[in-house]
């Protein structure tokens, strides 16, 4: 894959949340419960793409970054999807039938934080990776992604806090994808 189109693949998932982000409801209220199910439902087979990135941005140093990328992309995809099922797809699905979507909000934030934490070790990953690959150059792309990642846990995908946490994700992995496109070791471990 080339570095242009690796850029492509790891940048527009995040990208795509940031922007389906702008739509997310503050609240969830009965006038907001069916939109709010919908949303929840298409980035059902996003949000697991963003966890793939970190992966296929590792593998490029190595068997080894890239089966420890994969392990945290894996749990990023299970946990943080999970959340979005439960809070998203099941609380919209609750509020519409006049139900409180307490229970499962109360396992959603469970889930979440794991999910999360799964991908700030996958970014991590991801970064130490690409420096392996390209050196120092790489550091600017890890701290975005890193940083992206971990605003995720605040911000989700919401207006404000949410979209800049996908921003800086998806700017970070393109970064990264950009600075590796020329190694300067052998990736052979």
């Amino acid at each position: 894959m080339n570095r242009r189109t690796r850029a492509i693949v790891v940048g527009t998932p995040p990208v795509l949340c940031a922007l389906i982000g702008l739509t997310h409801p503050l609240e969830l209220t009965a006038a907001t419960s069916e939109y709010w199910r919908n949303m929840h439902l298409a980035l059902i087979p996003i949000f697991p793409l963003i966890g793939a990135a970190a992966w296929l941005l590792a593998r490029q140093a190595g068997r080894s970054y890239g089966l420890l990328a994969a392990l945290f992309g894996y749990g990023f995809a299970i946990f943080y999807t999970a959340l979005d099922i439960l809070a998203g797809v099941a609380g919209g699905a609750l509020v519409t039938a006049g139900q409180s979507p307490e229970p499962v909000f109360a396992i959603a934030r469970l889930l979440g934080p794991i999910g999360v934490l799964c991908l700030v070790l996958g970014c991590v990953v991801a970064g130490a990776a690409a420096f392996r690959i390209a050196g120092v150059t790489t550091l600017p792309g890890t701290f975005l992604a890193c940083i992206g990642a971990a605003l995720l846990q605040p911000g989700h995908i919401y207006a404000g806090l949410g979209t800049l946490a996908m921003l800086l994700l998806g700017g970070g992995f393109v970064v990264l994808a950009l600075q590796t496109a020329h190694p300067k070791v052998n990736p052979t471990a």
